[in-house]
């Protein structure tokens, strides 16, 4: 990741986490419209909610390289995301606000598109 897309992600990272608070239906149609970048910092946020995962878990599970999950992750913390680490240095994000699976919003997504 290069560091304009670092310091992107840094400044952009109050509004990821106010998109995550949203309500899926709002989610849904916002979701088209949000770069690359921060689609994968949005798929690393919901794989770490209520996880303590390490850098490599996070890769495997969203299918980005584990230097890229640590890149994205202290651009995030830089621009003010509240994380947990624990002692084996895995990360976590606090629970609370809405259930964040956009999971469900990506395969929505692709059935309209079919």
């Amino acid at each position: 990741m290069d560091q304009s897309t670092v310091d992107r992600l840094t400044k952009l990272a109050p509004q990821i986490g106010r998109f995550l608070d949203l309500h899926p239906s709002e989610q849904a149609w916002l979701y088209p419209l949000i770069g690359k970048a921060e689609r994968r910092a949005i798929a690393i946020l919901e794989c770490i909610q209520g996880n303590y995962l390490s850098y490599k878990e996070i890769g495997e599970q969203t299918d980005t390289h584990p230097n890229t999950v640590k890149q994205t992750l202290y651009a995030l913390s830089n621009g003010g995301i509240n994380f947990r680490v624990d002692s084996s240095n895995k990360w976590m994000t606090p629970q609370g606000g809405r259930n964040r699976k956009l999971t469900r919003i990506d395969g929505r997504m692709k059935a309209r598109e079919i």
